[in-house]
């Protein structure tokens, strides 16, 4: 990776044991916490995204949407193959159009 200049400082609270945990892991690759959390941050800017495994839900938000986008356009072609869609002229009037 490309050496950066640090100019900004971030800090945060956490936990004692989890932090020292973390620390003995990171020093057993050779890295200090500010290396690793300045290659995580590189990752995410050049990924547009966090990583998913640092995910709650394990999906990013936009994998979400784009999942609700297609549940939604399957479900409206499952209706309207089963007869039930409307013309674009009754959505048109529906929505004074």
């Amino acid at each position: 990776m490309s050496t950066l200049t640090k100019n900004s400082q971030f800090s945060f609270r956490t936990n004692a044991e989890l932090l020292e945990k973390a620390k003995i892991i990171v020093k057993y690759e050779n890295l200090d916490m500010t290396t690793l959390f300045n290659n995580l941050l590189e990752k995410v800017v050049e990924q547009e995204s966090v990583p998913a495994l640092l995910l709650d839900n394990e999906k990013s938000q936009r994998e979400r949407t784009i999942d609700e986008l297609y549940s939604e356009i399957d479900k409206g072609y499952r209706s309207y193959l089963s007869g039930k869609g409307k013309s674009t002229e009754e959505v048109f009037a529906k929505y004074g159009i």
